[in-house]
Parts: structure tokens; sequence; C-alpha cells
């Protein structure tokens, strides 16, 4: 027998005449002087360090038995690629696919403030809204349907009547409740009377004072917002803030941001800050491309200096579950204030055939399922075959040709890959976080 001891230290004895059936689902990519063996129907993979590493990992699959490698290579060697085959199950992969429906709510497309980089352009377009009473039908039947949670937007949710009606009846029929706001109509009063039926707030604050804050949002409502943030985090609910800076004030935007944004997380340290990456055409936005890349490469610097390590972090969060993602998550439902059904939450950029006031919400739910299963990385051309194409998910389905007629396309969907090499690192360097417990 011999000794193996895992992640926890936990000593386990093996079987010297053992031998492992593996999947036959592997991929084996050499990248940065190491290999990663993936296992190309889940979210699992192995890290080994070098060649003899890679010759141990080999003669295991080919089903030799420990006692066999351990007379052909190192002990060090057998020993690393054992504890990660062990920690991680490899010999029985899982393949976890989430179906959680979560549903955006559009109350309304007015708004209090007219931010000059908004793309619904809310508060400039015809108001559009339906009664409190007819929403709160289709929360009954959501509800009723298996939904697990809906995020209430807008425009501003706290200027459609009848707002804190439906949080709180959303809530007491078993739903989570994320609120999008940017939480300048929040008094005292109002907060105390809601944070108990509101499972998450984002508050948006596209500044860090009150000058560089009205310079986006065309209105003096810095401290309003923050006072949001500030008391709802005080009362325990997860708060966060969603920042989207403009691209002409960017390099004076990222100086003062991180010292608000430092000082804040001092004061409240469970606030979360969420930082936009691309800049999408709006009121007062129109960038290239290229532009788009410069600002993302800049607000992932800054956002490393206020959370280290963030995105090696958040990745590890994002996949310590071993969900598979088969798309980008195309397919969710965002209903319009109107009643008309989006597959995704940048509704502005899609057409409807349903509306929820018109259809039956299996029907809706059934079709989303139609749609999630058409975009998925299955059927498209470039991420079909690829080894990690349940870990990418294939990126942003808004930027697929035809995608607004997405229920009746034929074939493969044509998408340009960005490279796979962030997305290998990130698999290396978080290797051991990913060792089942």
């Amino acid at each position: 027998m011999s000794n193996f001891v895992d992640e926890e230290c936990v000593e386990v004895e093996l079987d010297l005449g053992k031998h492992y059936c593996l999947p036959k689902e592997i991929a084996i990519v050499p990248f940065e002087n190491k290999f990663l063996v993936i296992y190309t129907l889940g979210v699992l993979w192995l890290v080994l360090e070098n060649d003899e590493e890679l010759a141990v990992f080999e003669d295991i699959k080919s089903e030799k038995t420990i006692e066999d490698v351990l007379k052909l290579y190192s002990e060090d060697a057998v020993f690393n690629v054992l504890t990660q085959i062990e920690a991680k199950k490899f010999e029985r992969p899982k393949a976890i696919e989430k179906n959680e429906k979560n549903i955006y709510i559009f109350l309304t497309n007015n708004c209090n403030q007219k931010c000059r980089h908004c793309y619904m352009f809310a508060g400039d377009i015809k108001i559009e809204e339906v009664p409190c009473e007819k929403w709160m039908d289709i929360i009954n039947k959501l509800a009723d349907s298996g939904c697990n949670g809906i995020t209430f937007t807008g425009g501003e949710i706290t200027v459609y009547k009848g707002f804190e009606q439906l949080i709180k009846h959303a809530s007491k029929s078993g739903l989570k409740v994320t609120v999008l706001t940017n939480g300048i109509l929040w008094t005292n009063r109002l907060i105390e009377s809601l944070y108990k039926y509101i499972d998450e707030i984002q508050v948006s604050i596209d500044g860090y004072d009150k000058d560089s804050y009205f310079n986006v949002r065309q209105y003096d409502g810095f401290e309003k917002a923050l006072y949001c943030v500030k008391k709802f985090s005080q009362l325990g609910t997860k708060v966060s803030i969603a920042t989207t800076p403009l691209y002409d004030e960017l390099d004076d935007f990222i100086i003062g941001f991180e010292t608000f944004a430092k000082a804040l997380l001092e004061e409240c340290p469970n606030v979360f800050i969420k930082v936009n990456h691309e800049l999408i055409p709006g009121r007062d936005i129109k960038v290239s491309s290229k532009e788009n890349q410069i600002y993302k490469n800049k607000l992932k610097a800054m956002i490393e200096k206020i959370y280290p390590n963030y995105y090696l972090e958040s990745f590890i969060l994002n996949y310590s579950d071993n969900a598979i993602r088969p798309n980008c998550g195309f397919g969710e439902i965002s209903i319009a204030p109107n009643g008309d059904v989006y597959w995704c939450n940048r509704i502005h950029e899609l057409t409807s055939s349903l509306n929820v006031f018109k259809c039956n919400i299996a029907d809706i739910f059934n079709t989303s399922e139609q749609i999630k299963r058409s975009t998925s990385v299955d059927n498209t051309s470039v991420c079909k075959d690829c080894e990690i194409k349940y870990i990418c998910s294939g990126g942003c389905r808004i930027k697929y040709e035809g995608i607004n007629d997405a229920l009746n396309h034929v074939g493969y969907w044509n998408y340009k890959c960005d490279g796979k090499d962030d997305i290998y690192r990130k698999m290396i360097n978080c290797n051991e976080y990913f060792f089942e417990k």
C-alpha cells in the first residue's frame, strides 16, 4: 500500500496495484513550459509541470498500475500527478449544467437622469409602462413556473409608481430580488422599508466626487447615491457599485476613482465595485473597437490596484462549482417595460417576437431553452471542437451575426475567437483552488 496525501493533508492509502480508468474526452495542451490536461466535456483540468509528469500521466492513462509508474519515474512526479487525479476526482469527472431561471424586468424606460453614456436613451424616449397590477400577475406566474430570481431595472425603477409593492411581492413569493438603481431617490424611510426584501442592490455611481459624477450624469446626485450605498451596506444588504467612466476623461477618472474606491472599501468593506469594461454606443458615446480595447486594458489595470489578483480570484469563484457554461447567458429572459421579451438584457440591440402579457409563461421558458441550445458553443463553428469551450463559453452572442433571428438560425454560428492564452494562464495559476474538498 502507498500513502497518498491530498490537498487537505488527509492521508489516503492507495493500492499499488491500482490502475485508473480515465475519461477518453481529454485534451493535452502545452502552454508556457507546462501541460494542461483538460476534460473537454466539463470544467476540470490538471496542470503538469514538466515532460516527466506528462509521461507519468500518459502511462496512468494507458492503465499502468501505480507500482508500474513508480518503477519508471521519480516519486515526486508520480505523486504530483496522483495527487491531482485523486483530489480532483479526475477518474469520475462531473459535467454539471446549471439552469437557474433569473429574469430581468425593465419596469420603465423613464429616468430622472440623462447620463451621457446611457445606451437606453432613458429620459429621451417615449415612456413605456404598464400598471403595477399586471406585473403582480406576471410575478405570480413566474414564481409558479420555477423562476429563481428577478432583477428589477429601468430606466430608473424608483420613478415607477408601485415599485415598492413589486419588490415586496416578489420577495414574499420566494424569489431572489436584485435591484438596479441610480440611488438618488432612496430616502432613509424607503431604504428601511425595503431592505429586508432586497437580496442585492446595485447603485450606479459614475464618478469619484461631485464634479466627476455630474460630468457623466448631468445631475448633482453623488452624495445621495453614496448615502444609498452606505445605508444599505450598514443594514446588511449585499451592495455593489456599477461605474462606467467616459473614454475622454479616462486617465483623470482612474486617478480619482482609485483613491475614492479604496477609501470607500475601508469604510464599507462588504461593498463590491463593478467597473464596466466596454462602452456601448449611447447618448454621447461612440468609440471604435481599438478605443474600447484601450479602455478595457486601462480599467483592468485600475481594478487590479483596487482588488489585487481580482481577475484570478473572480475566475476561481466563477468556476468553483464546476458548472459548464454552454454560452454567455444568451437566452435568459429580459422583459421590456411594455412586456416584450428579449433573450439578453441589452434589449435595445435586439428585436422581440413575444410579449409576456400575450403569451403563456411556459411557452416563453420553452423558447428560452431553445435559444440557449441554438446558441451553445456546440453550435458555433470555432468553438464546437475547442477543448475549453465549456469554460470560455464562446464570447458575447450579441456580437454574432444574425443573432436577432436566433430561433430560426440554421447551421453553425460564426465567431472570431479572441484567443485562449488568458484562460490557459488562469487555469494554471489557480489550479490548486480547484481541488475537491
